[in-house]
């Protein structure tokens, strides 16, 4: 028996990582919706990823992480528990950042440095309200437990308008992010808007 061999082939799919309520338009009725942290290693996740539309955002870098054994990005989709339909997506990964870069004929000082959270893709469903924002919870409460200093995004927020709902502020270079001290009320808010149950 090849020992190696069984383990790298361990496969558990996604994992369930809260419950919440979201309204759904056009009526705002309240349906019942759980985010999971999808494994590119498992076939169904993979088909949950590859067969929704609300998905091709984070498809590229998904299929990329099926072929490694250690993928260094995290993707998450929030989806309706009656039809599994995808509400929100997301993928991140996690950056050392300095406080200064040189390419030798300019420097450029960033804000906000030392380890962080970088939010690389989002879609909301635009047949939710506020769909983003219990993903942004959980991304957020996430980079506290890893003692992430700051969350940026490498979009703004006329692309997903829930930023500014969410308390994410813009450097000088025009990245949106939310420091630590602002971490609790981002998650307090979505936990009361959004009827949160953690359960990871």
């Amino acid at each position: 028996m090849n020992i190696s061999k069984l383990n790298n082939c361990n496969s558990f799919g996604k994992k369930a990582l809260l419950t919440c309520e979201i309204k759904q338009e056009p009526k705002k009725n309240k349906i019942q919706a759980t985010l999971y942290k999808m494994d590119p290693h498992n076939i169904s996740d993979i088909d949950d990823v590859m067969y929704s539309k609300q998905t091709r955002c984070i498809l590229p870098d998904f299929i990329t992480s099926i072929e490694k054994l250690y993928p260094n990005k995290d993707f998450y989709l929030l989806q309706n528990d009656k039809t599994k339909e995808v509400i929100s997506c997301a993928q991140t990964s996690h950056h050392y950042r300095p406080i200064q870069i040189s390419n030798g004929f300019e420097s450029i000082t960033f804000e906000n440095p030392g380890s962080n959270t970088l939010i690389e893709e989002m879609n909301v469903n635009q047949n939710y309200v506020n769909a983003a924002e219990p993903l942004l919870a959980y991304i957020v409460k996430s980079a506290g437990e890893r003692f992430d200093s700051t969350v940026y995004t490498s979009f703004n927020q006329d692309f997903v308008p829930a930023l500014k709902r969410a308390k994410f502020s813009q450097t000088k270079l025009g990245e949106f992010y939310i420091p630590e001290k602002r971490y609790a009320t981002l998650i307090n808010q979505a936990e009361e808007h959004s009827q949160i149950e953690y359960l990871a």
